[in-house]
């Protein structure tokens, strides 16, 4: 890539949700904005390896886009025979465009009011991340289908419905009140959190993790926490996915095969990010109180915590993340918490134990009751039955690299 496209794809990663929210906050019109600026980033990517990078590539890029957004409402004004009206409302946004700041100089709560709207209680969870990846982080329609195993043309459709649910709901382009923000702070971090979990457990298809979404997930945590410094759901989440994100080096073998836990090189975990989220469960802001979904945030970052700092398989205290795991289903009494907790139990006190606690536990649609539960009739020498799992299990997973190792443990059945 030219050194002009590296800058470009810079500034887009670093600057798209700054430039949509000045851009909305002046037009207050989602479709032309961000229209205009993607066909800014056309421009750039046709005239900078000609022209040179821009001293100041964003503020380029907010110039053009502007001036589309102008055009077209000059446009929409002679389609609709009210030249005089809107020829002169478009001539007060062209002046005060001379005047305003450079995007570096955006007022935060303009970028944290387009994280707020994207993640409205009005959109879906999954439609609210499809748009907050598009809008705030910059993420290309094409790359978001991609991440989330549907067409583009499919993905397309998702975000276009939720930005006409932002117009047609009247959501607001701002923050809400302060008795509001931290449940509108915690839909954030759900989203997020939703898109992290897409990232490593994709479900279906080739690959065994999608590391660039679980990457997009965490900057836009960053991105927010950077606005509200200190909030606990965001703080804790951080925590939680910098522990899990650490290992993604060590999770996959040749072949793109599944590592499993006790069979990774810790010596390829990621140690800075090991300590940062370490230092984030430090936090003051987490010992008080803080509300159950910060609190569950919490609990698995620490579970997440105790195995990355045992040097070696061995030395994980079990006892404990079983204790964690108590205080998990306490508050969110999941079918996903609970078959977590049912394999530290196995771990902490043995196979029979782990498989009383998998009993009742149904996930529709999901192998990986049938997986656990196959491992663990294994490890209790019930081989015929443990075969029988492993069929159930494979039969109903969509994914290639998981489905390959539950083959291979099958078949490596006595």
């Amino acid at each position: 890539m030219t050194d002009a496209g590296l800058a470009l794809e810079e500034v887009v990663r670093e600057e798209w949700g700054r430039l949509t929210s000045l851009l909305l906050a002046q037009f207050r019109r989602l479709d032309l904005v961000e229209d205009a600026l993607a066909d800014a980033v056309e421009a750039a990517a046709r005239r900078w390896p000609e022209d040179g990078v821009p001293l100041k590539p964003a503020a380029w890029l907010m110039t053009t886009a502007r001036r589309r957004v102008i055009d077209r409402l000059r446009a929409e004004s002679m389609a609709q025979r009210k030249v005089p009206l809107l020829v002169t409302d478009v001539e007060r946004q062209e002046e005060g465009s001379r005047t305003m700041a450079d995007p570096g100089d955006l007022v935060e709560d303009d970028l944290l009011r387009l994280v707020l709207m994207c993640t409205h209680p009005a959109l879906s969870a999954e439609s609210a991340c499809a748009l907050a990846l598009r809008l705030v982080l910059g993420v290309s329609t094409h790359d978001i289908a991609r991440l989330f195993l549907v067409t583009e043309p499919t993905m397309a459709a998702r975000i276009t419905r939720a930005k006409k649910k932002v117009v047609t709901a009247g959501i607001p382009f701002a923050v809400p009140a302060a008795d509001d923000l931290p449940a509108r702070l915690e839909t954030v971090a759900q989203t997020a959190y939703l898109a992290f979990t897409a990232g490593y457990a994709p479900g279906s298809g080739p690959d065994l993790l999608r590391v660039e979404l679980a990457g997009e997930a965490i900057r836009l945590v960053r991105v927010v926490l950077g606005l509200r410094p200190g909030e606990p759901a965001l703080v804790a989440l951080l925590a939680l996915m910098l522990l899990q994100h650490s290992r993604r080096d060590a999770r996959v073998g040749d072949g793109g095969r599944l590592v499993l836990l006790d069979d990774q090189d810790r010596g390829r975990w990621r140690r800075d990010e090991i300590d940062e989220a370490l230092l984030l469960l430090s936090e003051p802001v987490l010992a008080g109180p803080i509300s159950p979904v910060a609190a569950a945030y919490v609990v698995q970052a620490r579970i997440a915590a105790e195995h990355a700092t045992a040097a070696a398989p061995d030395d994980t205290r079990w006892d404990r993340i079983v204790d964690h795991y108590d205080v998990l289903v306490q508050l969110t009494p999941s079918p996903s918490a609970r078959l977590a907790r049912a394999v530290a139990v196995a771990q902490a006190d043995g196979p029979a134990a782990g498989l009383d606690a998998l009993e009742g536990i149904e996930i529709i649609g999901s192998h990986r009751v049938d997986a656990v539960r196959a491992e663990l009739l294994s490890r209790a020498g019930r081989v015929a039955e443990a075969r029988t799992a492993y069929d159930a299990a494979i039969s109903t997973c969509r994914n290639d690299a998981e489905r390959a190792h539950l083959v291979e443990r099958r078949d490596r059945l006595a």
